[in-house]
Formats: C-alpha cells, structure tokens, sequence
C-alpha cells in the first residue's frame, strides 16, 4: 500500500478542524436551546431578595453583628434572579447588598420567615427595635406597643388565649346599697384588651393606656375578676348592666318550690 505523501496530509488538515469546530458549534446550540435560550432569559428576570433561613420572632437583625440574638443581614437573607412574572408587586427591590444591609439594620423580627419568604416593602413581620434594651419584653412586638401605652401583667384562670387575642375583663366586688341585701355585684370593665404576648399558662400580658393600668391595678387588688374572650375583629362596646344576686333571682325565677 502506497504511503500518503505530507501534501495530501496537509490537504486533510483543514477538514478535521472544522470538523471539531462544527461539533463544539452544535454542542453550545444544543446547551443553549436547554437552558431556555440562554441569557436572554437572565437579563429577563428580576433580582428579588428571599430569607436564607428560618427567622423566629425575636431575632434582631444587624448590618454586621452575627450574635445572638442578633443574625447579620448576609446570612439572614439572600438574592435571587426570577423571571419577572414571579416577583410579587410589593417585592423589596434589590439595589445592592449595602443598601440592603442598612435598610434592615436594626430591625427586629415580629413574624416569623422561613427560608425562601420573598422579602417585601414596608414588610409587616419585621419592625423597628424599640429603645430599650435588646432582651426587653418591649421589643417583642413593637408595632404592638403605641406611645402612651404600656405593659401590664395578668394571671388567668386557664383562659386559652393566644398573642394578639383581644379580651373583656368582668369584675365582681362588693358595693353595699340600700336597695339591695346582696353586696355583690358583677359589671363589664375594660373591653377590647390586645393581648400583647402569653408569658405562661397562667400569665398574659395586655396592652392599656396609663389610666387604665390604675384601674385594672385596683380591680386586681379589690376585686374578683375574670376574662372573655373576644371574636377576632370585634371592636364593638358592650352596653352591658350590672347583676347582682337579687337581679339572678328575680330572673332567672330562684323561687322556694311549693309547700318547701
């Protein structure tokens, strides 16, 4: 068999190469045409701004403070590219990570967001940290806790209240009056109480104005009281009258059975 002479070598060469060229030709066609055309779609999206991870009420968010209970804004959220059809309305725009980090400085987590929560605009689950010291019971809620207001601790006779619950408080005490035998009387106090937070089974804490913290003070010390628990979204005033004994009686027909 005849050897090929180094001309008809050559002549081949070019062949092959664009033989390879047009294989790596066809095989980023192909790659591109999988991946959705490409960075046509890329530069189609959005950059929307998601949590990283779990963030429980409480957390306090920090621009470069990681302990607890603050969380640095770098771990706690992250940026993401979406098409532009997935980006809510109220999506916090993404503008750069210093931005973002001073915009949450400081903020405190009042509900929870779990890894992949789409951060918004004037987001409700996060407020401003109040004042006061980071551990305070003032800075579990504060969007809670208007100016003029303040805390006030009450115990409970197993009522199954939740924070954010709204109560009537009922007291009994005595007030001696000549029209009747009985000293005991029960009326409707204070109405429509936001429970601020539960700090135990027993224990509640409500949200009250300066003036009506003496009054729920007195009626803690002087009187029998108890709580109702209000419909969600009810903020009507209950126009109710005072009961006594005779006032049971005389209703409800407590009469001795005959010949007793």
């Amino acid at each position: 068999m005849a050897t090929p002479s180094p001309r008809q070598r050559n002549a081949a060469f070019p062949l092959i190469l664009l033989g390879i060229v047009l294989a790596l030709a066809t095989a980023v066609l192909v790659l591109f045409l999988t991946n959705g055309g490409g960075s046509a779609t890329l530069q189609g999206g959005n950059n929307i701004i998601v949590a990283s991870r779990t963030l429980t009420a409480g957390t306090i968010l920090s621009a470069n403070n990681g302990t607890s209970p603050y969380v640095s804004v770098a771990s706690a959220f992250h940026v993401e590219r979406v098409s532009a059809s997935a980006v809510p309305a109220d999506a916090l725009t993404f503008t750069g990570e210093s931005d973002l980090a001073a915009a949450l400085n400081g903020k405190i987590i009042t509900q929870s967001f779990f890894a992949g929560d789409i951060l918004r605009k004037s987001d409700q689950r996060m407020a401003d940290l109040g004042s006061g010291p980071t551990h305070s019971l003032v800075n579990h809620n504060p969007p809670a806790l208007p100016d003029g207001s303040v805390l006030f601790p009450l115990q409970t006779n197993g009522l199954m209240a939740q924070e954010g619950d709204h109560v009537d408080v009922l007291a009994t005490l005595c007030a001696n009056s000549a029209k009747s035998g009985s000293c005991q009387i029960t009326q409707t106090t204070l109405q429509n109480l936001l429970i601020y937070t539960v700090l135990n089974q027993s224990t509640l804490v409500v949200v009250v104005s300066h003036q009506d913290a003496l009054t729920l003070k007195l009626l803690v010390e002087s009187a029998k009281i108890d709580f109702v628990l209000r419909k969600p979204g009810d903020t009507s005033m209950a126009n109710t009258h005072a009961i006594d004994a005779n006032w049971i009686i005389s209703h409800f027909g407590f009469t001795p059975p005959a010949g007793g």
